[in-house]
């Protein structure tokens, strides 16, 4: 435990220390929540049934946090060291090789809350109301920071099998077809049969529904406890296969 914190204390230095690594992966979710929400918000009035009298920005905000917490950040980091030969160091060191990769999550964790809060606060700035009231904005945060945390341990599956900082990155740019195939502007309900299926089997599709839940319709069980066990599900397959991919890596 000592190795994780030390490790993760290093990892959320870099945060700290490079706001300009970060900084730019806010823009993409604001970017998009600014964008729908000026294209869609007069076909979807307040009056729209799936919009519990909230305007459209309270439907779209949960999109915007997957897009805030979702990204590259670890594995680009990870991938790095291993350039410049500081990862060698690393393993070679007296300490456990999964220190690495928990040490890795911990400055996803944070850095995910800081970005999930502010975008949050942008989403109230613009007009949503959080019906599930502070307790639920906390959660809000929380889910979607472990969100991050469970998708990081893609990238760095990705860093340590492809050891290339352009594969690497990609693992960024995969998350969009999965964003996309979700219910993000219209509930299951609206979508063509086709698109209902595909979003109904990502399972990207019910930690959004989950966050929306918490947003427009206040404290719904059923679909909150959805998005945590996928979260979880999620994780722990991720970090499972992060953590072989490091015990295996100089084999």
């Amino acid at each position: 435990m000592t190795e994780v914190v030390l490790l993760g204390r290093r990892a959320v230095r870099e945060v700290v220390r490079y706001p300009e690594a970060t900084i730019p992966t806010l823009f993409i979710p604001l970017f998009f929540l600014a964008v729908n929400i000026g294209q869609v918000s007069k076909t979807f009035p307040s009056t729209t049934p799936f919009l519990n009298g909230q305007g459209y920005v309270a439907f779209q905000l949960p999109v915007s946090l997957m897009f805030a917490v979702a990204t590259a950040t670890s594995g680009l980091a990870l991938v790095t060291e291993i350039d410049l030969g500081y990862f060698d160091k690393l393993l070679v060191a007296p300490i456990r090789r999964s220190s690495i990769i928990f040490g890795r999550l911990t400055a996803d964790l944070v850095r995910g809350i800081a970005a999930s809060a502010f975008v949050l606060l942008a989403g109230i700035a613009l007009g949503a109301h959080i019906q599930s009231g502070v307790a639920g904005a906390a959660l809000i945060v929380l889910l979607s920071a472990l969100f991050g945390v469970a998708y990081a341990g893609f990238g760095i599956l990705v860093a340590l099998r492809t050891r290339n900082v352009q594969a690497t990155n990609t693992s960024f740019l995969l998350f969009f077809p999965l964003l996309f195939l979700t219910p993000n502007f219209v509930p299951f309900d609206r979508l063509s049969p086709l698109m209902a299926t595909l979003a109904r089997i990502n399972p990207v599709s019910y930690v959004i529904v989950g966050l929306r839940s918490l947003v427009i319709d206040g404290w719904d069980a059923g679909k909150i406890g959805a998005s945590v066990l996928v979260i979880v599900v999620m994780g722990i397959v991720l970090t499972a296969l992060s953590l072989r991919a490091i015990a295996t890596y100089d084999r």
